[in-house]
């Protein structure tokens, strides 16, 4: 029997990463999916190339709808290099305030995009990340070192839609699927090329949580009384709905995030509920175009 608790802190591992992935998707959308406002503002070569780097904050830290620790808040570090031949390699670290050691892992990631019709409105995106653990405890066994990650998104000017299904691997196996809608609302525009935008999104997460069942046996007619055991079992299922509500700046290259989230979970388990959970979030990132 592997211990749920154990199990989420594993899985919460990897949850900033499959957060950075959505994000890159959007990244991915505006520099390499050839946005007409971008290009027009960094007037690029056939061939160009750049980094972004940035930091992101969660004033709280959940996996799944399900808040782990009390309060316990996240900083997650990155800087990607994306070409226009349609691919990106990069880095990301993340660190918690109540874990010790609070930097608790870092993951490597490479990929690629690449558009499906002439619009550019239709895409498709892999990528492959690699864990790498910072434990203080020698005994901890992180079960997944590895994560390959797949999506396909569909968007116009202002709203679209996007799947991503990730497969997460090394000593044990586990499939996460996310189905995400979102939106683009233009509030203002200032300069050329800055503007404000509410980009709200809404999400299903779904993935694996072990589920304990209770089993009665009769004891044999020189007893009296049942005998209780239990087993438990590796359920796949719907575990969160999230609605996020991020006010973005952009700023020539900068973009700042302001970010709301409520998270209303569900169980697979019929005996256990979850609350409905909120957090703040901000994050700061800066383009940085290397031709």
């Amino acid at each position: 029997m592997k211990p749920v608790v154990t199990y989420i802190l594993l899985m919460m591992c990897g949850f900033p990463a499959w957060s950075q992935i959505d994000r890159l998707d959007s990244l991915l959308y505006d520099v390499l999916g050839d946005d007409k406002e971008m290009m027009k503002f960094l007037n690029p070569p056939s061939s160009y190339c750049y980094l972004y780097s940035g930091f992101a904050g969660d004033s709280k830290t959940f996996y799944a709808g399900r808040e782990i620790g009390d309060n316990m808040f996240s900083m997650n570090g990155s800087i990607y290099f994306f070409h226009s031949k349609n691919f990106f390699i990069g880095t990301t670290g993340s660190w918690y305030n109540q874990l010790d050691p609070g930097y608790s892992n870092t993951i490597v990631s490479a990929g690629f995009y690449q558009a499906l019709n002439r619009k550019k409105s239709l895409s498709f995106r892999a990528s492959y990340n690699r864990y790498f653990y910072n434990s203080g405890d020698s005994e901890t066994n992180n079960v997944f070192n590895n994560n390959l990650g797949t999506g396909i998104s569909l968007r116009n000017s202002c709203i679209g839609a996007r799947l991503s299904l990730n497969f997460l691997f090394g000593q044990d196996f586990g499939i996460s699927f996310t189905p995400n809608l979102f939106s683009r609302i233009t509030i203002a525009r200032f300069g050329k090329y800055n503007k404000i935008q509410l980009e709200p999104e809404t999400s299903v997460f779904f993935g694996s949580e072990y589920v304990e069942y209770s089993i009665t046996d009769n004891l044999n007619s020189q007893q009296s009384g049942t005998q209780s055991s239990s087993i438990t079992n590796d359920v796949y299922g719907l575990l969160n709905t999230q609605v996020y509500f991020p006010l973005c700046i952009y700023l020539g290259d900068i973009d700042i995030e302001l970010g709301y989230s409520v998270n209303i979970p569900n169980s697979q388990d019929e005996n256990i509920t979850y609350p409905v959970s909120s957090f703040f979030s901000f994050s700061l990132g800066y383009l940085l175009p290397l031709n």
